[in-house]
């Protein structure tokens, strides 16, 4: 058992129950329940916990309490958490294919002084970080947004995170859960690198697009719609005709002014002028 597996509860029998293979189960348990939509304000209900505890005795043969799922589960928060503000450190290097973390011994030290959980991962990097960051940015905006969380949908091939890979060949039959509530296939082999193939985050922002891109167009037509309106109500014609009320512009000035009110601002600047202001800034020309 790694490190990373050392956890331990106040009744100091964590280490026994959650082994390595325990703890990617459980994880794997949660994500397929984060994909469902079952992740409710950062957390699952009683009724979604009871359900993750008999799925995790059907693979396990051991049962847990909601208690020691839900503390479980507030670690793992925690490690990822902490994994996740280690490598954006300056100073600090991680390789996602390999799994390791790298720095100079003073930055180590200074850090892990910081943050003292963070001394196992200059051996091993947090396993399935993929998978636990899929878990709890999930958790993370369905806490912010206190409604139904983000759904992860599965891709065709392993549904997008620690899914059981059987080979084709191979025929195994269903595990059913004790309420036969449920039917999972039981876990034989995890990705331990899953690839973010699907991502509801990029379906929040896409509809974001389209609601900035309505208002815009929206706006746009409002624009138009002014541009028109003051045209129709500063036009050329009108400016012309003020000019030869006037009966005394000279051709000269005459032909500088038609430069000028071809632009729509110049013709609402001449027409709000009275008439003093109008003949000396014709006379400026």
């Amino acid at each position: 058992m790694s490190s990373n597996d050392s956890d331990v509860d106040e009744k100091g029998d964590d280490k026994a129950e959650w082994s390595a293979r325990n703890e990617k189960i459980f994880i794997h348990i949660l994500h397929e329940h984060v994909k469902e939509g079952d992740l409710k304000a950062s957390t699952f209900s009683k009724k979604i916990w009871t359900l993750i505890d008999d799925e995790l005795h059907a693979e396990t043969n051991k049962r847990f309490t909601i208690s020691k799922l839900k503390s479980k589960f507030n670690r793992l928060r925690k490690k990822h958490r902490e994994f996740s503000d280690l490598i954006q450190q300056s100073g600090f290097s991680w390789d996602p294919v390999t799994n390791t973390v790298t720095a100079s011994e003073v930055v180590w030290a200074d850090y892990a002084k910081k943050v003292p959980g963070v001394k196992p991962y200059r051996r091993q990097g947090l396993k399935h970080y993929d998978v636990l960051g899929e878990i709890f940015d999930a958790a993370n905006v369905a806490g912010q947004l206190n409604m139904s969380p983000i759904q992860l949908p599965p891709n065709k091939e392993d549904e997008c995170g620690l899914e059981v890979v059987i080979p084709k060949d191979i025929k195994v039959p269903p595990v059913e859960c004790n309420k036969g509530k449920r039917i999972r296939q039981p876990v034989i082999q995890y990705l331990e690198r899953p690839k973010k193939r699907w991502n509801k985050m990029e379906n929040l922002l896409e509809i974001c697009s389209d609601v900035m891109s309505q208002k815009l167009e929206k706006a746009k037509e409002k624009s138009h719609e002014s541009i028109n309106k003051a045209t129709e109500m500063y036009s050329i014609e009108e400016c012309i005709e003020t000019v030869e009320a006037m009966g005394d512009v000279d051709n000269q000035t005459f032909i500088k002014l038609m430069d000028k009110i071809v632009v729509l601002e110049w013709r609402i600047i001449f027409l709000a002028m009275n008439d003093g202001r109008r003949r000396a800034w014709l006379s400026s020309l």
